[in-house]
């Protein structure tokens, strides 16, 4: 059950992208696996290591059920600044465990303004709240114009067994989140155990490598 556990929180990125302040354009960032939980109160704060800039996430103790499923709104309301996140699949249904899902940021309407260097990371895990102790991986930027402030993209790789997903966004020093999203499971496994989809993460993660 340790070894399971062990491997179900391991961090696995499809890309080594880091927050660095080096980097003025960063490429899109693809994630995919779930993360490194610590019980500990709320913490924020910002570790600096020979340039490179590593915000610690939030660590809260809310269960997966406290925390609020996000409901997707209208591409309006997210476009205008009056909801933070938006969300697209590759087939135009609702996020589903075993596909691909891009996440849109818009951090004008939680007010949280954008790193100057790096602009806004995401960080997140499969099936547990977020506790997590890897380094955000920084967003994709996409320009709209002068009037419009940018907004943020990453796509990430469901894994098969994920049930939702618990994230949060960061500019190096401030949060916002956590949220969650829910995910649709194939049929056949709808009335399966939780132990199922735990151990099934953690095989699927074993076989990627983490």
């Amino acid at each position: 059950m340790a070894a399971t556990a062990a491997t179900t929180s391991a961090s696995l990125f499809n890309s080594s992208k880091q927050i660095s302040s080096s980097s003025s354009r960063i490429a899109a960032t693809t994630f995919s696996g779930a993360l490194s939980w610590t019980n500990y109160p709320i913490k924020r704060k910002i570790t600096k290591i020979r340039s490179k800039v590593i915000a610690a996430a939030p660590v809260a103790t809310a269960s997966v059920q406290e925390i609020k499923e996000y409901v997707l709104p209208t591409w309006a309301e997210f476009d205008l600044g009056r909801a933070p996140i938006y969300w697209k699949t590759m087939n135009g249904l609702p996020p589903t465990s075993g596909e691909r899902l891009k996440v849109f940021y818009n951090p004008a309407a939680k007010k949280l303004a954008p790193n100057e260097e790096f602009g806004i990371a995401f960080n997140g895990g499969f099936n547990q709240p977020i506790m997590c102790g890897a380094e955000p991986r920084v967003m994709l930027q996409k320009i709209r114009g002068k009037a419009d402030p940018p907004i943020y993209t990453i796509q990430i790789c469901v894994p098969k067994h994920a049930l939702s997903l618990i994230f949060s966004f960061t500019n190096g020093t401030e949060w916002d989140g956590p949220y969650r999203l829910q995910f649709q499971v194939p049929r056949a496994w709808r009335n399966k155990p939780t132990e199922f989809f735990t151990e099934g993460l953690a095989e699927e993660l074993s076989k990627e490598g983490a």
